[in-house]
């Protein structure tokens, strides 16, 4: 007899609680023995505890019990146990794959005593494709505690066990997929029309984060790149009425003779994730890359470095995050719970990617789980599996991160019937607003598989971000520039997010999610920041707001606003939020031993003249003082306060006074 390991156990019984229903059913929980298994993920004894799985649309599942195909055996058996024992009337069973052929069915009482309550000497391979037994038995005159199932393997035929539970009722145990209320609000699928869609397959569509562009990928058409016209990247944009301009192939370098796959594009349009590592010799290599746009041009793309990546599957799949600090990966390295499963891995201070980390059960089966796509919230995760209940092959499922630890997660829900279908579904996408849902479907088609999209109600769309849009610009000159775009929770001061400046034009966009504060700023070789924030404590709708990132050349006579430096009104205690902001000036002053700083502070017209220029005096000091504290030589810094006597904006608004109170600091010297 085998006995199977209780960790196992414990995480396969927390893989399926996807099936709602109103009975009491108890489910198996351990394993206490098994004849032969087929394999020690897929396949295993251990994937018949729990609920239901696959039903109840059921066929051939990894997410299953079945006895190895190699076996000689007469009978195969399991032999399970439940959490607590109890009097039973009706016994479920969930057989996933050629039903039937079960000959004997064994209860035991919390003894160990065994009770024959079923016998069948002519066993016949059922018509259905997969069926949820309900055997109703006499009430049992003892508490069962484990159960026996016995099956005919004389046919040899592939046998596959979902589940194993007992009732205390007569009730017939029914199987429903769990899904959203709000799935009943969705209206019917619009096919984008044949400037996207054509006779040939259209497939993966990515839709950029501002709405205005949609990558996805055609198979076979005779305007790819190389004789057999592979997979290439194409792309339409859509104009302020929500029409699609006529799709074009992105070309080379990124489209060449292999299959060419999009896997996400950053918030400002400017970094576009592909599959396949590309080689200097034209050929292509397993893993992602990246490429960056260059004016009008995207540049050769760059693979990623992911530590320790292995993946044993044939399909992979890849989803930057809006904050192009996290990716996740669909692979199958050694340690999944069955075939590919979805991992995160975090940007490292040296450019590579950590170690993959798995999901975990609330996300992952034994089945497959593939295309990925995290909202721009960061917390909503879109998926698609074979290993819940669903409606056909690979359905699509929506859940939410429940904390930092990237492996604790809410109960997957399936997305509904509008969406998926009998086949097989996955590459769901939207932009950061959430309204549209873009997918693919071979409904009511062009060709072989179109995209198509639908609006969704508020209750299926993600959390709330706004999206930040604008230029980097040289203070000095007015020209834009190339910068990385850093943005931190404040009070914190933790980047949380990148981005980067477009070199030709300097534009740049972001999506913050709403619930924090946040500072954000431009950031290039020979200048210093003027720094941005933005409170969205109490944001709850999509908006787009344009904030202009100014960067100061380092040199003498320059004036730098210390945006993110807050005090107490008519106060001048800094608050926590200034510290982060502060000590980008330290570290200015750090890294620039020559030079000498004069800190000014500025007020509005509220209040007497001689109340302001004190208290802009003491705000101007207040700075000074937290950098000596930190260890910058007091001779560096002078201080002056200026009242209200410099207003750069008018005093009749409440704007207008909020930009002129207001601390900066003056270069004295040149590096």
């Amino acid at each position: 007899m085998n006995v199977m390991n209780k960790n196992l156990i414990y995480l396969i019984f927390i893989i399926f609680p996807f099936i709602s229903f109103s009975q009491e059913v108890q489910w198996a929980t351990r394993v206490i023995g098994v004849s032969t298994q087929a394999g020690l993920k897929e396949f295993s004894a251990i994937q018949a505890l729990g609920k239901p799985n696959v039903m109840p649309n059921f066929g051939f599942s990894a997410c299953s019990w079945m006895p190895s195909r190699n076996s000689k055996l007469p009978e195969e058996w399991i032999f399970v146990s439940f959490d607590f024992a109890m009097v039973t009337k009706k016994i479920i069973i969930a057989e996933n794959y050629n039903p039937g052929l079960i000959t004997k069915i064994y209860l035991y009482d919390s003894l160990y005593n065994q009770y024959l309550v079923y016998q069948n000497t002519n066993p016949r391979v059922d018509s259905s494709k997969g069926r949820i037994w309900n055997l109703t038995i006499p009430t049992t005159p003892y508490m069962v505690k484990a159960l026996k199932l016995v099956i005919e393997n004389k046919q040899n035929l592939p046998v596959q066990i979902d589940a194993i539970g007992i009732m205390s009722s007569n009730e017939e145990y029914q199987v429903t997929i769990k899904t959203s209320e709000a799935i009943k609000k969705i209206g019917n699928p619009e096919n984008l029309g044949p400037n996207i869609n054509s006779e040939y397959a259209e497939l993966a569509p990515l839709i950029s984060p501002d709405g205005r562009t949609l990558f996805f990928t055609r198979d076979e058409h005779p305007q790819n790149v190389g004789k057999e016209k592979k997979q290439d990247i194409w792309y339409s944009e859509i104009d302020s009425n929500g029409n699609f301009s006529l799709a074009k192939p992105l070309g080379p370098p990124i489209n060449n003779e292999y299959n060419n796959f999009a896997v996400s594009i950053t918030p400002d349009g400017n970094s576009l994730v592909v599959g396949n590592t590309y080689l200097e010799n034209g050929t292509v290599g397993p893993g992602v890359s990246i490429s960056y746009k260059q004016g009008n041009q995207w540049s050769f793309p760059k693979p990623l470095i992911i530590r320790d990546y292995v993946n044993k599957n044939k399909m992979v799949s890849y989803w930057l995050a809006n904050d192009g600090k996290t990716l996740l990966l669909s692979i199958e390295p050694d340690d999944t719970y069955g075939n590919s499963d979805i991992y995160v891995s975090f940007l490292q201070e040296d450019g590579t990617w950590s170690t993959p980390l798995n999901l975990g059960p609330m996300i992952n089966t034994a089945g497959s789980e593939t295309t990925p796509f995290l909202a721009s919230d960061g917390v909503t995760l879109f998926f698609s599996s074979n290993g819940y209940p669903g409606y056909g092959k690979n359905d699509l499922f929506i859940t939410q991160r429940l904390d930092n630890t990237w492996t604790n997660w809410k109960e997957p829900e399936n997305i509904g019937p509008i969406i998926n279908s009998l086949g097989w579904d996955a590459y769901y996408t939207s932009p950061a607003s959430g309204e549209y849902a873009y997918f693919v479907s071979s409904k009511n088609s062009y060709g072989f598989t179109d995209i198509f999209r639908l609006l969704l109600p508020e209750e299926l769309r993600p959390k709330t971000v706004v999206l930040i849009y604008g230029k980097v610009i040289n203070k000095k000159t007015n020209e834009p520039l190339e910068a990385k775009i850093s943005y931190e929770v404040l009070p914190e001061g933790k980047e949380v997010g990148i981005a980067r400046s477009n070199p030709l034009t300097g534009e740049y966009k972001i999506v913050l999610p709403a619930g924090n504060k946040y500072g954000f700023l431009a950031i290039a070789e020979g200048f210093i920041a003027i720094n941005e924030n933005l409170d969205l404590k109490n944001t709850y709708k999509y908006y787009e707001i344009k904030r202009d990132l100014y960067l100061v050349p380092i040199e003498h006579g320059q004036s730098i606003r210390l945006n993110n430096i807050f005090f107490e009104f008519a106060k001048y205690d800094l608050l926590e939020d200034s510290y982060s902001e502060l000590n980008r000036v330290y570290d200015f002053m750090l890294k620039n031993p020559n030079i000498k700083i004069k800190i000014a502070g500025h007020t509005d017209n509220v209040g007497s003249k001689t109340f302001n220029q004190n208290l802009s005096e003491k705000r101007a000091k207040a700075v000074a003082d937290y950098l000596i504290s930190k260890g910058i030589d007091k001779k560096r810094i002078q201080t002056i306060g200026y009242g209200m006597d410099k207003p750069i904006a008018s005093n009749e608004t409440e704007e207008g006074r909020q930009q002129n109170r207001r601390v900066e600091f003056i270069i004295l010297t040149d590096k």
